[in-house]
C-alpha cells in the first residue's frame, strides 16, 4: 500500500496536470480518491499556486483583466500587473483576487517607454487573434540592453461541448535601444481536452526564435509583433495540418485495417443471415 508521501505525490501530480479551466473539478475528484481531506490540504497551497502561475491564468481586476504568472511574481500571492500599474494580491486556494495596490518600486521607469509600447502591440494583437486572450508585458534592464517579456493567455471552456483548451506564449525579447536587432524566445504551449465518451488531451510544447529591427520604441514593437506574429501562425499551421493527416496516419496505426483473416466483413450478408434465423424461428 503506497504511503501518505505517495499518495501526495500522486495527486500533485493529477492536479498539476488539469486540464484547462478544469482544475476545481479535478481537485473534486482528488479530495475523494485520498483516504484523509488533510494529505491535500498539507500541500494545497504550493500546488494550487504552482498550477495558476504555470497556466497563467487570467484574473478580473478593478481595472480590467490581468495575468497570474511567475514573470511578475513579487511574493507568494503578489503579482504585477503592469498594464494597469498595480500589483494584485491574489488567493490561490479561493482562486480570486482579494487585494490591489498602485505600483511603485515595481516598475522601471527608465525603460517604461519600451514596455508600454510592447504592452499596447500586445494587447491589439491578442484582441485580433486570441478573443479571449489576456496579455501581460514585463520590462527589465539586462547587460545585453533591455529584456521585454510577453506573456499571453487565452482558454476556452465548453463542457456542453466537450472540450476545453488553452493557449500560452512567454516571448522574450532582448535588444539594445535603436541599434541591432531584437531577438525574441519564445515558448508556446498548447493544451486541448476532448472528453465525449472518453478523454483525450493534446500537449504540445513548442520553442521558437524571431529576429526583428530596433528603432524607436514604438516601431520595435511593431516590428517585434511582426515577427511573432507569423511564427505564431506558422505553428497554428503546423498544428492543423498535423489534425488534417491524423486520421490518415496517426489513427489508422492504432487499428487494424482489416481482421485478422485479412478478409473485409460482407455486412449485407451477415445481415441476411440474421433475417433467415428469425423467419425460421
Amino acid at each position: 500500500m503506497a504511503s501518505n508521501q505517495e499518495l501526495v505525490q500522486i495527486a500533485t501530480n493529477f492536479l498539476l496536470n488539469a486540464p484547462p479551466c478544469e482544475f476545481m473539478e479535478v481537485v473534486s475528484d482528488v479530495r475523494a480518491l485520498l483516504p484523509s481531506e488533510s494529505l491535500l490540504n498539507a500541500t494545497a497551497g504550493s500546488t494550487f499556486r504552482e498550477y495558476n502561475t504555470s497556466q497563467m491564468v487570467s484574473v478580473q481586476t478593478s481595472k480590467g483583466a490581468a495575468l497570474i504568472t511567475k514573470e511578475g511574481e513579487i511574493s507568494n500571492n503578489e503579482y504585477l500587473d503592469p498594464k494597469n500599474k498595480q500589483v494584485i494580491t491574489y488567493d490561490h486556494i479561493k482562486q480570486e483576487v482579494t487585494g490591489e495596490r498602485s505600483a511603485s518600486g515595481e516598475i522601471e521607469q527608465d525603460i517604461e517607454q519600451y514596455r508600454a509600447a510592447f504592452d499596447e502591440e500586445a494587447t491589439k494583437y491578442c484582441n485580433e487573434y486570441y478573443p479571449n486572450g489576456v496579455s501581460a508585458v514585463y520590462g527589465s534592464k539586462v547587460s545585453e540592453g533591455i529584456k521585454i517579456t510577453v506573456c499571453i493567455s487565452t482558454c476556452i471552456y465548453k463542457p456542453n461541448a466537450f472540450y476545453s483548451g488553452r493557449w500560452r506564449s512567454v516571448w522574450t525579447c532582448t535588444f539594445k535601444p535603436g541599434s541591432g536587432n531584437v531577438t525574441s524566445n519564445g515558448k508556446v504551449q498548447v493544451n486541448v481536452h476532448y472528453f465525449e465518451d472518453g478523454n483525450v488531451q493534446l500537449n504540445t510544447v513548442t520553442q521558437k526564435q524571431t529576429t526583428s529591427p530596433s528603432a524607436d520604441a514604438q516601431s520595435t514593437a511593431v516590428n517585434a509583433f511582426k515577427a511573432i506574429g507569423k511564427a505564431e501562425l506558422n505553428l497554428h499551421t503546423s498544428i492543423d495540418n498535423n489534425y488534417t493527416t491524423m486520421g490518415d496516419t496517426t489513427f489508422k496505426a492504432l487499428r487494424r485495417a482489416l481482421p485478422i483473416n485479412r478478409t473485409k466483413i460482407n455486412w449485407q450478408k451477415v445481415r441476411n443471415f440474421k433475417v433467415a434465423s428469425e423467419l425460421n424461428k
